[in-house]
C-alpha cells in the first residue's frame, strides 16, 4: 500500500488517542492535525538539504537524510553522533 493509500485510510477516522502502558488518555488529536504534526517531525527530524557533502561538516545523529542539492545526491548518517559517518546512497 503506499504511503498516499494509508493517508486516506488514516484520514476516514476522525481523531486518534494516544494513551501511555496502563490506557491512561495523553492526549486526542483530530486526525489533521495527527497527520500535519507526523509530517513536521518526519521533514523537520530526518531531512536536511544542503550543498556539498555533509561528510566533515555537518554534525547529526544517526538515521538522518542529506540531499545534496548542487550535485542531486544523497546521504545518509550511518554511525555516530559527530560530523562524521555520512554514507553516500547509490
Amino acid at each position: 500500500m503506499a504511503l498516499n493509500d494509508n493517508i486516506t485510510a488514516l484520514e476516514r477516522f476522525t481523531s486518534v488517542t494516544i494513551t501511555d502502558d496502563t490506557g491512561n488518555n495523553l492526549m486526542t488529536l483530530r486526525m489533521t492535525e495527527f497527520i500535519e504534526s507526523i509530517t513536521r517531525q518526519v521533514n523537520q527530524n530526518i531531512v536536511i538539504n544542503g550543498t556539498g557533502s555533509p561528510e566533515g561538516v555537518l554534525v547529526a545523529e544517526p538515521f538522518k537524510i542529506y540531499i545534496d542539492t548542487a550535485a542531486d545526491t544523497t546521504y545518509y548518517k550511518k554511525t555516530g553522533a559527530g560530523n562524521t559517518g555520512w554514507a553516500l546512497l547509490a
